[in-house]
């Protein structure tokens, strides 16, 4: 069984995300291995795929932009992007995409 995209993390959770640059309309669109799979319109140019995919978690988590930040993979389609949030809560708020994927026990 493959571990869900998100885990625990000192302020929060961190979610495992796979960037899909060049797409019409921004969106999360499922899992892609242990990752989510979000589609940016942006090019990955400047760190604006970047920024347009934490504004694409933080919609999807009913977060504000500035609380979802990229921890690394800055230069990579593979990114780890840390929220906020308990992982549980995490979960269920991305339960729509990730369906039963769990979070690691800590």
């Amino acid at each position: 069984m493959t571990a869900g995209p998100v885990r625990p993390h000192p302020d929060g959770a961190v979610v495992a995300v796979r960037a899909v640059p060049g797409a019409s309309r921004a969106s999360i669109v499922g899992l892609h291995g242990g990752e989510l799979r979000v589609r940016v319109c942006s090019p990955p140019v400047d760190g604006r795929a970047n920024g347009e995919l934490c504004a694409v978690l933080a919609d999807a988590l009913g977060l504000r932009v500035r609380e979802v930040h990229v921890v690394a993979g800055h230069a990579t389609r593979s990114k780890q992007l840390a929220v906020g949030l308990p992982p549980e809560t995490v979960v269920a708020r991305l339960a729509t995409w990730i369906g039963n994927s769990g979070v690691p026990e800590r």
